[in-house]
């Protein structure tokens, strides 16, 4: 299981796993079997049921139909053969070019007096029984004799338990190409009419449509019969056949002039007889190109017997004799209609061959669908890691549309069947497959970030970084960051009055509301350090404006510290014990650092590194060296001009040569419009100017004017108060080099 999950996790698993996608595909489309064939099959059904082939009742066939309408009036079937042989007759007085039975007179009719007659046998003497015999003729014969002095075509079936001599052929056959034999289907045994009508007839067909499906799509034209020599043609290709007073069976097949077969013996390509040349699959069968049940093919033998047709509707047609009746139970299955008749499927095959439309699946079919298969599967597999999902999804969408498209196209205007649904399928196999994997990769990375990040990052960044992985370079990158440090002043004292639960609860109640506020501001929480924030703006991910944010954080909780105070002073006086002010001091500063992971293999943190970085370290320490709460660096300043600063200082801090400009942070770009405030800053930049150029009397002098415009604006500081005592030591012992700066003695 472990192995799996390091298989999908690794970073080329969706292209693996779309191009065994593909290699599948491909495989099963060479094997081809029959699941995938039924599939092909039905598609193209839907296209026929979409659009049928438009029926043309000047084709010259028709159906005479043994429906319910002639057995009320003649009798079940079968009928006395002398019935059927007056509709022969008056089908060819009519003009009818050929009558096709689609029906197998296998046995003597039992209806015959001939037949009756020698049942009597046992009941007379046989000279009486032979003389009125031989006065009574024979319905076979009768009916032998219609079909002698017309174009009849008789049908043969085929089973397994047929017995006997084959059907008798009237044909010759002569092929070019391939021996036809090895690609035509074989059947397992005969049943055929009885001789005396055989002999009679011009032809003989085969009333057997599709034997391999519940549905009729393909109907071969010419059948092999194990054990015996010569092929036997379908009913509706002899019946043409006969209708044009052909001799023979033209078979075309692989290997032939003309035909590209590349030394392999491919199969039929086409069968032709008289003027007729019908092109079929490589086993001799010829698509049906359904029209649905058409009733103006179909005249009633009820009608034709009662001589109720007129000439004009037979003269010169192709007659297939057959049957609609509901309980002769010879109805079918097509691509267009369930329950046809199944003397219409003839019908149907004669009428594609007479117009000449055929439905064709080409013989470079299975492989140009498999060389387009490859070609843009493996396109799809290329593009899938370059192209993000909804990009992926447009492609692939194209793909499948064409795939879809084209074949439609081909059937619609060319009448060629090429497969809509395999390569499609496969295409969004390879897509779905990919990008599920790529979907599930994303997800857990996604998760990785709000488990990374979710701790010290506010939750619209977290979802931001979720939704968009790639704005985060986890190997590390320079940034401008605001960097945050903020500590409590004296927490050792405070500390003492805790037991550790009560120390782990204050702690928990002080840093909690802090770190929201950070959040709030789209800040970054770096770490805890005891007592101790550490956090930055402007990464992971960019926030305009992160040094005012950061600005408005640091005031955000010096105004929430001092709510906490008042509620832990009134929890101090109900427990009885004194209370402890808890004061912080930031340190804010804004410029390039490196921020990335840090760490070991075994253990890394999201942070941040550089000198500015430390800067705002060392100037959260010196926030309580001139007592106010916050500090920020001469960089922050440049970004927040608008807001409430106070120069304070040029410091030296501990591990820079360099002086640095410090600024107290009063407030907001609100407060920096205040009356109050602009008088403060009057009041400092003159201090300043005093302090700096030597004047420390003077310096001195001015502080307790500055101290009531420090109050005024209600800057609560110890600043001035320090700067008294700093002001005194400089009177005492005035250094000879005094340059205005001070070098700090702690971090």
């Amino acid at each position: 299981m472990s192995w799996l999950l390091r298989c999908i996790n690794a970073p080329r698993a969706p292209i693996v796993i779309a191009l065994l996608v593909l290699l599948g595909a491909l495989v099963l489309r060479i094997a081809d079997p029959s699941a995938v064939t039924r599939i092909r099959d039905f598609a193209f059904d839907a296209y026929q049921r979409i659009e049928p082939r438009p029926y043309n009742p000047e084709t010259p066939v028709r159906i005479v139909d043994i429906d319910e309408a002639a057995l009320q009036e003649f009798g079940q079937w079968p009928w006395p053969r002398t019935i059927v042989a007056r509709m022969v007759d008056k089908l060819t007085e009519k003009g009818a070019a050929v009558v096709a039975f689609d029906a197998v007179f296998a046995e003597p009719d039992r209806s015959s007096i001939s037949r009756m007659l020698r049942d009597l046998v046992a009941f007379t003497d046989p000279e009486t029984v032979q003389k009125l015999a031989a006065a009574v003729q024979d319905n076979d014969k009768v009916l032998a004799d219609a079909m002698a002095q017309s174009r009849v075509v008789t049908g043969f079936g085929f089973d397994v338990k047929g017995t006997g001599k084959p059907p008798r052929t009237f044909h010759g056959v002569a092929f070019a190409g391939d021996q036809p034999s090895q690609f035509l289907p074989q059947q397992g045994g005969t049943v055929k009419s009885i001789d005396i009508l055989e002999a009679a007839a011009k032809g003989n067909g085969s009333v057997n449509t599709d034997v391999d499906s519940v549905v009729i799509r393909r109907v071969p034209m010419l059948f092999r019969v194990a054990g015996y020599e010569g092929l036997f043609p379908a009913l509706s290709i002899e019946a043409l056949r006969v209708a044009q007073e052909a001799s023979s069976y033209l078979i075309k097949s692989s290997g032939a002039s003309g035909e590209m077969s590349f030394g392999e013996k491919t199969g039929i390509v086409a069968i032709k007889t008289g003027a007729l040349e019908v092109p079929t699959d490589a086993r001799g069968r010829v698509v049906l190109y359904d029209t649905g049940h058409q009733p103006q093919r179909f005249i009633s033998a009820r009608a034709v017997l009662k001589d109720e047709v007129p000439a004009e509707k037979l003269e010169g047609n192709v007659i297939f004799v057959g049957t609609s009746a509901i309980g002769l139970k010879d109805l079918r299955n097509t691509p267009v209609q369930d329950g046809v008749p199944g003397v219409e499927v003839h019908a149907q095959l004669a009428e594609q061959m007479l117009e000449q439309k055929f439905l064709a699946r080409p013989d470079y079919a299975d492989g140009a669908e498999f060389l387009y298969l490859a070609i843009i599967g493996l396109l799809l597999v290329v593009l899938l890691p370059r192209l993000s999902a909804g990009k992926m999804a447009f492609v692939a969408a194209i793909f499948i549309a064409i795939g879809l498209f084209v074949p439609w196209v081909a059937y619609s205007k060319y009448h060629l069947l090429f497969d809509p649904i395999y390569p499609p399928v496969t295409f969004a196999a390879i897509y779905v497959g990919g990008t599920a994997l790529a979907f599930m990769r994303t997800e857990r990375e996604r998760a990785e970030i709000r488990g990374a990040f979710g701790m010290y990052l506010s939750p619209d960044l977290v979802e931001q970084l979720a939704r968009n992985p790639s704005l985060l370079q986890l190997g590390g990158e320079q940034r401008e960051i605001t960097v945050m440090f903020t500590d409590v002043r004296g927490f050792t004292t405070i500390s003492e009055q805790f037991d550790p639960h009560g120390l782990t609860r204050f702690m928990n109640r002080f840093l909690t509301p802090m770190t929201d506020l950070i959040l709030d501001r789209r800040g970054t929480i770096d770490k805890y350090m005891g007592d101790a924030i550490m956090a930055f703006w402007n990464a992971p991910l960019p926030v305009e404006r992160h040094a005012a944010r950061a600005c408005d954080a640091a005031l955000a909780m010096q105004a929430r510290l001092a709510e906490l105070n008042e509620e832990w002073r009134a929890e101090a006086e109900a427990e009885g014990r004194k209370h402890i002010p808890v004061n912080i001091g930031v340190g804010l500063n804004t410029g390039p650092a490196s921020v990335g992971n840090f760490g070991s293999t075994q253990r890394f943190t999201y942070s941040c590194l550089g000198d500015d970085v430390n800067l705002a370290s060392r100037l959260e320490g010196q926030c309580k060296t001139y007592g106010v709460g916050i500090i920020i660096g001469r960089k922050t300043r440049e970004e927040v001009e608008d807001y409430a600063t106070l120069e304070i200082d040029l410091v030296t801090v501990k591990g820079k040569t360099e002086p640095e400009r410090v600024f107290a942070l009063l407030g907001d770009s609100t407060a920096s419009r205040m009356p109050a405030y602009k008088a403060l800053l009057r009041q400092q930049d003159e201090f300043l100017g005093l302090y700096r150029s030597g004047g420390f009397a003077e310096a001195i002098e001015m502080l307790g004017a500055c101290e009531a415009a420090a109050a005024a604006a209600g800057w609560r500081q110890g600043y001035y108060e320090m700067m008294r005592g700093r002001l005194d030591d400089l009177i005492d012992d005035s250094p000879v080099d005094w340059k205005g700066v001070y070098v700090a003695k702690d971090k």
